[in-house]
């Protein structure tokens, strides 16, 4: 996955969660909120993902692509534009691709073609 920063440079992510990487990102960027979601299984795939998660979510993607040349958090936030489909993709990705029941990837990719 890859996107597009302010300033036209191509950012790579990697979405494939890695948790030693996370642990090495999260001791100059606090990425515990990251993982924090609420689920109502009562509706039909009912989530909730605030913005900022969504930002932790491409950020820690970013990272985790560019662990020793990156910007930090506050510049990157400056130099990228909030795309709430592209934060999502990396959201699920990051969380959910390692499981083999990815009914639940299947769930978000249909509330990203919804709008």
């Amino acid at each position: 996955m890859e996107i597009i920063l302010n300033d036209g440079q191509i950012a790579k992510l990697d979405t494939k969660l890695n948790i030693k990487k996370l642990l090495m990102i999260n001791k100059d960027f606090n990425t515990d909120e990251f993982a924090t979601l609420t689920m109502n299984t009562k509706k039909e795939e009912e989530m909730t993902i605030t913005l900022y998660q969504g930002y932790q979510a491409i950020y820690i993607a970013y990272r985790q692509a560019n662990m020793t040349n990156f910007l930090p958090f506050d510049d990157f936030v400056d130099n990228y534009t909030f795309d709430m489909s592209e934060a999502l993709e990396a959201y699920t990705e990051l969380l959910f691709t390692q499981k083999k029941n990815d009914s639940y990837k299947k769930s978000v990719e249909k509330v990203i073609k919804k709008k």
